[in-house]
């Protein structure tokens, strides 16, 4: 267990090389903001970790793996509300009735299958999905590949 002054010195020293990274990890998927308070909240969680480690062995690997469970838990709370024409990517946008339709049909599809494409629409890879949704990405590529369907079947009809 680490002293009080060792985890203060131990936390900023990784603090101040990491925070770069960590910061430029969450910037490639959220705004400005969004990624800056999930660094913040990745470091308060490195903060609480610290005083029960005895070592770290591999600090970039420790603060990665926070930054990713804090990806994670983000993406849970995300409400998926909308999905607009252009990010599902099936019919043409100028069809209005074909878009007031996909709205219809998107906001009939159950919850995990919306939020596997709110997940698909912000980037992330299906490994990321998988880990999120505790399967694996196998599994995700051949869901979206029947969702795609599906709707592609649902707009035809």
């Amino acid at each position: 267990m680490l002293k009080n002054n060792n985890i203060i010195e131990k936390f900023n020293d990784i603090y101040s090389r990491r925070y770069r990274s960590v910061h430029s990890y969450f910037s490639k998927r959220w705004s400005r903001d969004e990624a800056e308070d999930l660094t913040q909240i990745t470091f308060m969680k490195l903060w609480v970790y610290l005083p029960c480690c005895e070592a770290i062995k591999n600090e970039k690997s420790l603060i990665f793996s926070i930054a990713k469970n804090v990806l994670c838990d983000r993406m849970r709370q995300r409400k998926i509300e909308s999905f607009e024409l252009s990010e599902v990517d099936l019919i043409d946008k100028s069809d209005f009735t074909a878009s007031i339709e996909l709205q219809i049909i998107l906001s009939s599809l159950p919850k995990d299958d919306k939020e596997l494409l709110e997940l698909k629409k912000i980037g992330m890879s299906s490994k990321e999905i998988a880990k999120i949704q505790g399967t694996n990405a196998s599994t995700v590529r051949t869901k979206l590949q029947r969702i795609k369907k599906d709707l592609k079947k649902k707009l035809n009809t």
